[in-house]
């Protein structure tokens, strides 16, 4: 709908501003009257000219806001997709200098349609870990839902403690389930870190 819409407006747009230019560079008549007795005629001429780009000016800005407001309720109409995490396990919370965490996660759809272009991403919260933690395994690119209850099986990401910034360190790991970067669903725990 907003194609045509906006396909009609440029038709209808364009043929006046044709128009006007139109009017604008038409020849002018020959008349036996002298250039002062034009002058009245010639102020009302530029007068409905610049009457008329402005009356288009107008529309325009009305279309291009109309349109934009259309797509913005579009957008908001589409709500994010049901697909959630049906697994998600840590088998440790708390990890020495060396040691690895594995968390498992299954992704599951519950939409009918097919859904395409979804991910997990592990991060770890605060910034600035990496030189200290190392994250297997993500972004996860989930393969394409077909279908209701469809569901991506098993897979494991290992969080490896390759340092310690500190005695003892808290992180907040957290996996995100996007759809066509869109958040659908997150599940986080704590995870200590010691020397």
């Amino acid at each position: 709908m907003g194609y045509e819409f906006m396909q009609t407006a440029r038709y209808y747009l364009l043929y006046s501003i044709s128009f006007v230019l139109y009017y604008l560079t038409a020849p002018t008549r020959l008349s036996s009257r002298t250039p002062s007795e034009k002058s009245p005629k010639n102020r009302k001429k530029i007068f409905m000219i610049l009457v008329a780009i402005v009356a288009i000016a107008i529309m325009a800005a009305a279309i291009t806001i109309g349109q934009f407001f259309i797509q913005q309720q579009h957008q908001q109409n589409q709500e994010a997709p049901n697909v959630k995490f049906m697994t998600f396990e840590v088998d440790k919370q708390e990890i020495a200098v060396g040691e690895s965490n594995n968390v498992l996660v299954n992704v599951q759809s519950s939409e009918d349609k097919v859904i395409d272009d979804a991910k997990v991403v592990m991060t770890l919260e605060p910034s600035g870990y990496e030189p200290y933690v190392s994250i297997s395994n993500s972004p996860i690119q989930l393969p394409v839902f077909l279908g209701k209850d469809a569901r991506t099986g098993e897979v494991n990401v290992s969080i490896t403690a390759t340092a310690s910034p500190a005695k003892e360190a808290v992180y907040d790991v957290k996996g995100i389930v996007f759809v066509k970067d869109t958040q659908t669903d997150i599940k986080e725990f704590p995870l200590t870190i010691h020397q």
